[in-house]
Formats: C-alpha cells, sequence, structure tokens
C-alpha cells in the first residue's frame, strides 16, 4: 500500500505549481478527505495537464512531456520562453477566473448571497499573489483554490 501511495504521490508533486496550484497535499493526494478513486487522480490529472497548457499556450502532451521528465510549470514555461512575471500573471488571472465561477455557483445553489460572493471576490482581487495564508484566510491552499 505505502509503494502504491508513494507511486502516486511523487509524481503529483513533481509537477505542482509552487504550492500555487498543485493537486496533492499534506494530508495525500486526496487533500484528506476520505480516499481518492482511481477515476478521481485521472480527472485531477486530466484538469491540472489541460489547465497547464491553457497557460503556457501550448499542448496537453507537451505538458504531459515535460511532467513525465519531472520539470515543473516554471521550466516548462521558461523553455517555451515565457516569463516567470508573465506566467504568474497568467496564473493570476486563471485563479481569479476559477473564483468568480466557483463563487457564482455558490451564488445559484443558495450556498452564499450575490453580496458574499461580491466581496469575498474583492477581498481574492486584492490578495491572490500576497502568499497563500493571507490570500486564503489563513488556510494552507491544497491543489484547487480554497475559498
Amino acid at each position: 500500500m505505502k509503494k502504491k501511495m508513494f507511486s502516486i504521490i511523487v509524481p503529483v508533486l513533481g509537477l505542482s505549481l509552487l504550492g500555487v496550484a498543485g493537486i496533492a497535499s499534506a494530508h495525500g493526494i486526496s487533500g484528506g478527505v476520505g480516499n481518492i478513486t482511481p477515476d478521481e487522480i485521472v480527472a485531477r490529472h486530466e484538469a491540472m495537464f489541460a489547465e497547464q497548457a491553457q497557460i503556457l499556450g501550448i499542448s496537453v502532451d507537451e505538458v504531459k512531456s515535460g511532467w513525465a521528465q519531472g520539470k515543473t510549470l516554471f521550466d516548462i514555461a521558461k523553455e517555451k520562453g515565457v516569463s516567470e512575471e508573465t506566467l504568474q500573471s497568467k496564473m493570476k488571472d486563471a485563479r481569479l477566473l476559477q473564483m468568480k465561477s466557483s463563487l457564482q455557483t455558490l451564488v445559484e445553489k443558495g450556498v452564499i448571497t450575490q453580496a458574499q460572493a461580491d466581496q469575498r471576490l474583492t477581498f481574492m482581487e486584492q490578495n491572490v499573489g500576497k502568499g497563500q495564508k493571507q490570500a486564503f484566510g489563513g488556510h494552507r491552499m491544497r491543489g484547487r483554490m480554497m475559498f
């Protein structure tokens, strides 16, 4: 069992976005919530590869090839001529877009009000990029956007 988890966790950690958009955590690949299924592993990796390809403006296959070689997103970006500043800006924009979508879903499902969503979005726009703990309410970000 340990060998299986090790073989899953190591590759996932290899392409985490330096704590920004990785999908593993100190609690395990599932973020500490139950056991992750093989289908969930596949879905998370497909989403990660697609998101990274979109940010870099390259194909998913190019991202997968870099990932297989142990390269970080920053390594791949550098190879493709994308500066670190540009990459960070694109990542920030992608996080804010994802946040807007997530907040809209919460409003539509009646979990929060539109006013609460607007307030949270304003907070996020002002704090994304200032560090995980400050931007994310003192919680370490695990994998996806925490809000």
